[in-house]
């Protein structure tokens, strides 16, 4: 079978034709990610892709940044949450430390519910039907999380959706669908964060399938999930929080596929961002808990992914002292700034008369992306910065001068936080292309940018470009040996390393990319082999890896890894079932799933029961996510005991099954 893979992340869209059976990429494209209107990026890779090998492919898998990028920038649609059974002041005291925004969009039904259905007390349902009137009013969908929902099936969250499907049609989505587990603050971060999503990945998939119809491909289509598994598109579009951080998931199960490493790093440098993920026993490494993205603390269950702020269009800096350094925004390098706008060189000889250090960036420009609705609130100087730019991108001087301004009153930060403006300047990408690491766009830019840094700096353009090599390869290794940490040494896990360890991991640094060996010094060492993906990796792992005393592997197509990684994937699905003393009798033992519970006077009955009755329904689900026979299955069990009085009280057991399924 022939499969079509599409990666859409923040900087580029990749794409691949794969041969499954072989194991074999028949054909690799890559195009910018147009954010405005992603069917042009997705159009763009598609076009590039060889048309008689595209009209072969039988089904396309997916992966893509969108929902991780929407929690970060907080760009995404009208959801609302509905907590039923927490009482305000535990929400008020609490909220804060999941994410969850204390504002409007949260509407709490408060109402007496315990452990045992039997002794609770029910909701004012006429005062919620009449106040959901007004707070569904321009929503986009609602999720709605009920306290003990396991132990009530989900009862409250289904009469309470019956209600709101009564007001309105937007999609209603049921907390214990969504997430099993316990606490229902982080179940409801989760289950807001998913109703917020729904009109993104829905835009998402609308792009994809109209493409598709352009090409006349009439193709089965799947999507990446957290935990490195597939899920169906009707699956995607309702549960669209299973795809947070489902692109670094995509990476690590192309690097897998790719390598067959038992042990390893793998390192994905973007335009943006790096992001690491662990594979141990050659098997990914997965996260406790949940998915914490931004502020937001969920239960999504996925691989275990770290992201810095590091990649080839990451803004290299210079301050009045002389010193460099690499920020933390991501920026457009000067040579795809020139190669799409040719007035810009002329611009950049301007800077020519800058013959001594200069304190201010001169050399960046700026661009304007959208221009702002005439409500938008902005500022006159902000409007007047957006008409400036109409004609074309300008230097930040130029740009002060259009607006009467001095460059050192000229504020852009809003407009580029809000997305109106996008700054352009130095970065690692230039340096690639003025030492001939990377030839795409124009170097000639990226040279007059680095010749004006570099005599604000009293330095070389050799020297600088050197410098900026360093500082990526020290950014790489200092985060590298922090994750090796947090991950191997329990005492690091999840904690900030202190500023002694800080400064002895940049040390480390030093001493190792310059060889030194003093009477005392401190090194780390890894075995795991550092595996590389994306397009500028390759430049600046191997000499981290060599500091580290390891290998680097960069794959033969570690730059369209993700949609690989994609491609390649099965499709997966874990049921629960708890089992615990009755609460009537505690010498008997209740089995409580999602949809029943039952009492049994045998444990071992109990246990049977549960492994039934769970593997049915991951079947079910599995099939409902897309997978297709033959199925697998796996069960595993996690016994809850308390010591008491020199014995071992039973609290409960959790007995899980999951089953696999092929995707195509």
């Amino acid at each position: 079978m022939i499969g079509l893979g599409i990666d859409t992340g923040g900087t580029c869209t990749d794409a691949v034709i794969y041969d499954l059976a072989q194991n074999t990429v028949l054909a690799s494209a890559k195009t910018p990610t147009t954010k405005e209107d992603l069917k042009t990026g997705i159009r763009n890779v598609l076009d590039r892709l060889p048309q008689d090998l595209l009209n072969s492919c039988q089904t396309l898998a997916l992966s893509t940044t969108l929902a991780t990028n929407a929690c970060v920038e907080g760009k995404w649609g009208n959801g609302k949450l509905i907590l039923i059974g927490l009482d305000r002041n535990t929400f008020e005291s609490s909220w804060h430390k999941y994410g969850i925004p204390a504002s409007d969009d949260i509407y709490l039904l408060v109402c007496r519910l315990t452990p045992s259905p039997d002794n609770c007390a029910e909701p004012d349902w006429d005062a919620f039907r009449k106040d959901m009137k007004e707070f569904v009013r321009g929503c986009d969908c609602v999720s709605i999380v009920q306290l003990f929902a396991r132990e009530y099936h989900g009862q409250h969250e289904q009469h309470a959706a019956d209600i709101v499907r009564e007001i309105t049609d937007i999609p209603v989505i049921l907390g214990h669908h969504l997430f099993p587990d316990r606490n229902i603050l982080r179940r409801g971060t989760g289950a807001l964060l998913n109703a917020r999503l729904i009109p993104v990945i829905y835009e998402f998939l609308r792009a994809v399938r109209r493409v598709l119809e352009e090409f006349r491909l009439d193709l089965p289509l799947l999507i990446m999930r957290s935990d490195g598994h597939l899920m169906s598109s009707d699956y995607t579009a309702l549960h669209p929080v299973e795809t947070l951080l489902c692109g670094p998931a995509a990476s690590t199960m192309g690097a897998l596929s790719m390598t067959g490493a038992k042990r390893a790093v793998v390192v994905d440098m973007g335009g943006t961002t790096t992001d690491i993920s662990i594979i141990r026993n050659g098997q990914p490494l997965r996260i406790e808990g949940g998915i914490q993205i931004a502020k937001w603390k969920t239960f999504v269950k996925g691989l275990y992914v770290d992201t810095f702020a590091l990649g080839g269009d990451t803004e290299v800096l210079f301050d009045s002292s002389g010193k460099v350094s690499l920020g933390t925004q991501r920026i457009l390098p000067l040579a795809m700034l020139s190669a799409a706008y040719p007035s810009v060189k002329n611009q950049l000889m301007e800077l020519d008369k800058y013959d001594s250090p200069y304190p201010v960036p001169v050399h960046e420009f700026f661009l304007l992306l959208k221009e702002p609705d005439p409500d938008a609130g902005l500022s006159d100087i902000e409007y007047r910065i957006c008409g400036a730019l109409k004609n074309g991108p300008l230097r930040r001087e130029n740009l002060a001068s259009a607006i009467s301004r001095d460059i050192y009153t000229m504020k852009t930060e809003r407009l580029e936080q809000a997305g109106y403006i996008l700054r352009s300047g130095l970065t690692p990408t230039d340096i690639m292309h003025i030492r001939g690491d990377f030839a795409e766009y124009d170097r000639s830019a990226s040279m007059l940018g680095a010749e004006f840094m570099a005599r604000s700096l009293t330095l070389t353009v050799d020297e600088l470009c050197e410098t900026v090599y360093t500082l990526v390869q020290k950014r790489l290794y200092c985060n590298l040996v922090r994750i090796l940490l947090d991950t191997e040494y329990s005492l690091f896990q999840g904690n900030t390393p202190s500023e002694q360890i800080r400064q002895l991991i940049e040390k480390s640094f030093e001493s190792a990319r310059k060889g030194e060996r003093n009477s005392f010094s401190a090194g780390f060492f890894s075995d795991a082999v550092l595996i590389g993906i994306g397009a500028p990796v390759h430049l600046f792992l191997e000499p981290v890896a060599r500091m580290l005393h390891t290998r680097a592997v960069i794959p033969e197509h570690a730059s369209v890894a993700n949609a690989v990684g994609a491609v390649v994937g099965n499709v997966s699905a874990s049921v629960t079932a708890q089992i615990r003393p009755d609460p009537v009798s505690a010498e008997n033992f209740r089995v409580i799933t999602q949809e029943t519970s039952a009492v049994f006077t045998d444990y071992d009955e109990s246990i049977a029961y549960a492994r039934e009755l769970i593997e049915k329904a991951a079947e079910e689900l599995l099939i409902q996510k897309g997978g297709k026979p033959p199925f697998s299955t796996s069960f595993s069990q996690n016994k809850q005991e308390a010591p008491v009085d020199g014995s071992m009280l039973f609290l409960a057991e959790y007995i899980t099954v999951t089953k696999t399924g092929k995707a195509f």
